[in-house]
This record gives structure tokens, sequence and C-alpha cells, in this order.
């Protein structure tokens, strides 16, 4: 049976160095994501069906909008001394069958649900006293718990340097049961104290849907390791579909992210191997958080597009596919030539490579008349971890 995992939301704070109530601030130009909705719906949307939120200052606004989100609510009387009393209030309140709890301060509110699924998923292979998800070798949030420090946490005497201190404690006194979960989350080090970290929020969270090359570099070096001639080819492809993102933006002025095609093209064959691997990799991206950068890769082998409806990361990311075997640069129509050849005798196959090369053929066509040269001219003049 799976354990049963639970979560606190610690709201309670004062909110001195923002200067506005940081649980309600907006997060999006409607005010429709804020960080305490954010918080829960990660949790709710991971599968933590208990999410508690601690309230403190400006209880009923907080509380409130917790309950609409889909949260308990506990008080902290006392938040004005400090985090670790709401840490107290917040699992004397929580359900007494709980095998663990997540702990989120409101002001790290773009947590990747990835995240949350990872720790769930080690905790539930190997249960601990402690669960630290890790990125870029710093631990970050959220912990998971295990039941057994609820009572210690109750019990003692609130250490000199919180709830930090006893963690060390306990990872001091037993450190096999601490242990350190690797995930591919920068939001899981990004805090929200001041009006500048909230201008940095609301403009990260349009970028939260994929991963930073950081990120994709962490699934492939922690989580989906690639063989070495896969990982160059991913390379070639997140480098051939930056550049022509970026000539498309410059010289056409097209709506791209340069960044979502160059991880998208590095991820592209991130489950090679697999039966349908567009679609396996494409479900472990949606899986860890990352639903546009999903989209694109599921679409990587075979697309449905035409002419009229315009240039996207996706068209992008599927050209660049078709121009780079193995790391080497290659017209559309060789690419193709070869796969006909091997499958001349399969007319199923034959059918399916010969859509593929006329909309192959159709986006490169898209991509020259909107740049005013070229291809083979622009790809052969280029610099880039290929050859031509």
């Amino acid at each position: 049976m799976a354990p049963r995992l639970s979560a606190l939301v610690l709201a309670a704070g004062l909110s001195s160095r923002m200067g506005r109530l940081k649980p309600l601030l907006p997060l999006d130009p409607q005010g429709a994501q804020t960080p305490l909705g954010l918080c829960v719906g990660l949790f709710r949307a991971a599968g933590i069906d208990e999410v508690v939120v601690v309230t403190g200052h400006r209880d009923d606004e907080v509380g409130s909008a917790a309950r609409a989100a889909g949260a308990r609510v506990v008080h902290n009387p006392d938040y004005a001394r400090g985090m670790y009393g709401s840490v107290r209030a917040g699992v004397a309140g929580l359900d007494a069958a709980t095998d663990g709890f997540f702990l989120l301060p409101v002001d790290i509110p773009l947590v990747r649900t990835g995240t949350v699924r990872l720790l769930a998923r080690a905790f539930a292979g190997k249960p601990a006293s402690v669960l630290l998800p890790v990125f870029a070798g710093r631990r970050g949030h959220p912990p998971l718990l295990g039941r057994e420090l609820i009572g210690r946490i109750q019990g003692s005497a609130e250490p000199a340097g919180g709830l930090r201190t006893l963690l060390d404690q306990v990872e001091a006194e037993q450190p096999e049961r601490v242990r350190e979960v690797q995930v591919a989350d920068r939001f899981i080090l990004r805090d929200m104290d001041t009006p500048a970290d909230h201008a940095a929020c609301v403009e990260r969270l349009t970028r939260r849907d994929w991963p930073s090359l950081a990120e994709a570099e962490a699934i492939l070096a922690h989580l989906h390791p690639m063989p070495a001639r896969g990982l160059a080819h991913g390379r070639c492809v997140g480098e051939v579909a930056a550049l022509l993102a970026g000539q498309l933006v410059r010289a056409a002025g097209r709506p791209l992210s340069v960044e979502l095609c160059r991880v998208a093209g590095l991820l592209h064959d991130l489950a090679k191997g697999q039966p349908e691997h567009e679609r396996a990799g494409a479900r472990w991206l949606h899986e860890l958080g990352f639903p546009r950068a999903a989209a694109i890769v599921a679409a990587h082998r075979d697309l449905d597009w035409q002419p009229e409806t315009g240039l996207t990361e996706r068209e992008i990311v599927h050209l660049a596919d078709k121009l780079v075997r193995g790391s080497r640069i290659v017209p559309v129509q060789a690419r193709f030539a070869e796969k006909l050849a091997l499958y001349e005798h399969d007319t199923q196959a034959v059918a399916a490579i010969e859509h593929r090369r006329r909309v192959a053929e159709q986006l490169a066509a898209a991509v020259e008349s909107a740049l005013g040269r070229p291809l083979d001219d622009l790809l052969a003049t280029a610099e880039g971890p290929w050859t031509t």
C-alpha cells in the first residue's frame, strides 16, 4: 500500500520585507494566480490529498483563500514569534494516519509537480525521516518528513536556528535516515521575500512549463540518462533549433522562445529505445512538470501541420530533427532518401516516410521564405556542435 502523505503550507508570516501580504500577491496580470494558490495546487495536482495551510497574519483573508483552493486551515496565534511555531501548529493539525508530510513556505511558490512526485516515489520505495530535494548540488524545498518527526517537533523546545537545526540534529544522529533526491527543478531554491523577488517570480512563472538548460541537463544526468550517441544528436538538434528560432526572431520578428527550442531539441529523443519513444518522452516530461516541452517532444517524429498555421517552437524542433542525422547536418531530401531506400518494399512505411518528407520540405520552405535565404547557406556558415 502506498504511504499516506500530507502537505503543510506555511502562510502565517508578517510579510514585513515584502510590504504586502505575500500569500495573496498576484503572479499574473489577471490576479488569478497567487503564491498560496500555486502551493496548494502543487500538492493537489501531485496527488497529495491532505493539504493544510497554517495561517497567522491576516488570518481571515488567507484562510478564506486557502479553503477556496481546497485546503484545510490551521491557525497559529503565535505567528509573530516565527516559523517554528507555525510548523508545530501545522503538524498538530495533520491526520493521525499520515505517514509523512511535505513542508513548504508559501514564498517558494514555483516548485513543480515532478519534484513532489519524485520525493513521494522515493519515500514509497524506502521510507526515511527526511527526504530533501537537490538541484545543482544544493538542497531546497519542500522536504518530506516522516511521521516520527511529528512528536519530536511537538515535544522539544524550539532549537536555536529553528527547524533547520532540528533536521541537522536528525542527520547527525541517524545519517542513514536522511536522504537526498535529485530533481530537475531550479525553483526549489527560489524564495520570494522582496518586491524584486516578486517581480522575478512573475517573470519566471511564464517560463515554468519548460525546463531551463540546467534543468534539462539535470534530467539527462540524474533522471533519464541517454547514451553518448543519442546525447550528441540531441545537442545538435537543440542547437539547430535554437539557431533557426533566433534567426526567425531577429529577421522576421517571430514570437519564438530560443530557450524552449534549445531544450526541447536537446530532450526530443529522451526515451529513444522505448516503444513509441516520442510519446514516452513526452509522458516523462509531463510528469516532471514540463507540459509545453512535452508537447514538442510528442510531435518531433510525426507532425500534422499545414503552412497556413504558422511556425511555433514545435515546428522548429521538428524541422531541426530532420536536418540532423547523428551529429551531421544533412539536407532534408538526403535524410528521407535513405529512409525510403531502406523501407522500399514496405508500402505502409514508405507512405509514412513520404508524408514526413512533405511536411519537412514545407517547413523548410516556410523558414526560408521568412528568412529570405536558403537553409543550406545558413547552416553552412553557422557554428555549432555539428559537422556538415
